[in-house]
């Protein structure tokens, strides 16, 4: 995982994610540490993943059933941001 060679708005984005991340994760009650979705995260991102909704299903992957990484219950928020 790199963390370097990433424009400043990837960067923002990035957080973004995370940001919003962090809120589901708490909301959903699961046990992950913020540590491992930005490991996740820079995972997905050195494979060319930049798409907020692809990269919260990159750190989701694992700790939600399949079908609720499609779920478009609230998800408005991922696109608007």
């Amino acid at each position: 995982m790199r963390m370097y060679g990433y424009t400043s708005e990837e960067l923002q984005s990035f957080y973004g994610v995370l940001d919003r991340l962090v809120t589901e994760v708490a909301d959903r009650e699961l046990q992950i540490t913020v540590y491992d979705m930005i490991h996740r995260l820079f995972e997905a991102a050195d494979k060319g993943v930049r798409e907020p909704e692809r990269l919260r299903q990159a750190v989701l992957r694992g700790w939600v059933a399949p079908e609720a990484l499609l779920e478009s219950m609230e998800l408005n928020h991922w696109r608007a941001a």
